[in-house]
């Protein structure tokens, strides 16, 4: 005889009691005949408002309505277009509640009573497709970033060339008023153009940032009053911020931008007037949240701001984040919530929105408590120049860019200040340049092919350590990353830069000391 006993009714109810995923079994009528503690858990149903119930209780139209026939159908015909087959499905809770639903339905083997009986399998699968729609859009998010940082960086090319040009116009001082007007006018508009291009590389996080360790209530309130005079009087602007709010590590700047983004999005939201709520608080992210929120569990600072707008529709909530996505028409450049977005992630938080058409809408920024001290602060220090209003009239210079147009433009420029010019395309080029030439100074870009501005800097400081360099980008780069030489960053020029810029830093250069 067997030392294994069969299990009684009381055993297996205690054993599917265990179970995590929800069993519901059904007749061939689609009455519930009985269910399992984590059904009840799921679908939000005490056992006797489920049992006798049809099953179509638990589900959304137009499979509510059909139901029974697909059931009838089946025991027909046999005809199994879902038994025995995992499939998603939505469902629904007993407060209304639609879910993500995980299915399984099978045949109880042997009829009972004349009656064919079915179990099902449930599982609530909310968590893992928040999970995979975070993946999608952080994949998304990247190859996005990746895109507008290499259109960012051409673009800067252009638009140094086309500042630099009307610079050169507008220093020509027999030139017609009205022409110099137009000079000014294409300065300006490139300098406009350059600001886009810089918010562009911010949500391309590539952005180089500077972050101190700070209490996000300051920078409310010392922004109270900028945020006052962006929305219009009908709108009311109230603060609910927590004391003792912990410290977090992050670029001032680039959340004060985030905070005037946002109030501006509220305003538009509001054009009738209605109340912006900005609060704080500490939160402790536990396991079940973080994976949610895509973030490590530990403590965080909360900032939420909050309107009593439009709110948005789901199609348009899901779109809010991507670059140059606005509803604003042509008064919006789509890129002020893309840099929320950006913000929140290279602070090592994140974001979540919440809004509803006609109910308002709020934005939660969590931002990782900040483990360190304050940093004690640096006095800024500053080149003596006189703006470079003469020309330097000795030196010579190689210019290395595989931008044909831009390598020209500083050529030109350089010349009309006084400097030996001679400019190439190539690393391998400047090499061959500097082993026959006696060169003062090298400026050569950062992203070239075959040979970039970093390797190049490196044989030139080794093979060649009487020649200084200076380095330009039209993509900010970030310290420790690729730049090992703290001169070498200090010097580095961001595309498009004007002249005075360019001749300050290699007058500097030039009269520093070799160590």
């Amino acid at each position: 005889m067997s030392k294994y006993q069969a299990l009684n009714e009381d055993e297996l109810k205690a054993i599917l009691d265990g179970m995590v995923e929800g069993i519901i079994t059904i007749n061939d009528k689609g009455i519930i005949l009985s269910c399992n503690k984590a059904a009840e858990t799921i679908f939000k149903y005490q056992p006797n408002e489920l049992i006798g119930k049809n099953v179509s209780l638990l589900m959304p139209e137009p499979d509510k309505s059909r139901h029974d026939a697909y059931i009838g159908r089946y025991v027909n015909t046999d005809d199994a277009h879902v038994i025995g087959i995992g499939r998603n499905v939505t469902a629904v809770r007993k407060n209304g509640e639609h879910f993500p639903m995980r299915l399984s339905v099978t045949e109880y083997p042997a009829k009972v009573d004349g009656e064919r009986w079915f179990i099902g399998s449930c599982q609530d699968i909310t968590l893992q497709k928040r999970q995979e729609e975070n993946f999608r859009r952080n994949i998304k998010m990247e190859a996005l970033g990746k895109m507008t940082a290499g259109i960012s960086h051409d673009f800067n090319n252009i638009l140094a060339v086309i500042q630099g040009y009307a610079e050169l116009l507008v220093s020509k001082s027999h030139l017609d008023e009205k022409l110099l007007g137009y000079a000014q006018e294409i300065n300006k508009a490139a300098k406009r153009g350059a600001g886009l291009t810089s918010k562009m590389l911010s949500f391309s996080r590539n952005a180089p940032e500077d972050k101190e360790h700070i209490n996000i209530n300051d920078i409310i309130n010392d922004n109270h009053q900028i945020l006052s005079k962006s929305v219009t009087s009908e709108i009311e602007i109230k603060t609910n911020l927590s004391d003792d709010l912990w410290t977090v590590h992050l670029n001032s700047y680039c959340l004060s931008d985030v905070i005037l983004n946002l109030t501006i999005n509220a305003k538009h939201a509001m054009p009738e007037g209605g109340r912006l709520v900005f609060s704080t608080s500490n939160v402790f992210i536990d396991s079940l949240n973080s994976q949610l929120l895509h973030i490590p569990k530990g403590p965080y600072v909360e900032l939420s701001v909050a309107d009593t707008g439009v709110g948005m529709a789901e199609e348009i909530k899901e779109k809010i984040f991507e670059p140059f996505f606005t509803t604003k028409g042509e008064k919006g450049t789509g890129l002020g919530l893309s840099q929320v977005y950006n913000f929140a992630a290279d602070s090592g938080g994140t974001v979540k929105v919440y809004s509803q058409p006609g109910n308002g809408t709020s934005f939660t920024i969590y931002i990782p408590k900040s483990n360190k001290p304050k940093d004690p602060e640096l006095s800024n220090t500053h080149i003596n120049s006189d703006g470079i209003n003469h020309p330097v009239v000795s030196g010579k210079v190689l210019v290395i860019d595989d931008d044909v147009i831009f390598r020209s433009f500083v050529e030109k420029m350089l010349h009309e200040h006084g400097y030996d010019v001679i400019s190439v395309q190539s690393g391998k080029e400047a090499l061959a340049i500097l082993d026959v030439e006696n060169i003062e100074l090298v400026l050569s870009d950062v992203i070239m092919p075959e040979m970039d501005g970093y390797e190049l800097a490196f044989l030139v400081k080794h093979l060649y350590p009487e020649t200084k360099v200076v380095l330009c980008s039209g993509m900010p780069e970030n310290k420790g990353k690729s730049i090992t030489d703290d001169a070498l960053y200090e010097s580095l020029l961001q595309k498009p830069f004007d002249s005075n810029t360019l001749l300050r830093s290699l007058e500097s250069l030039k009269n520093t000391n070799h160590h």
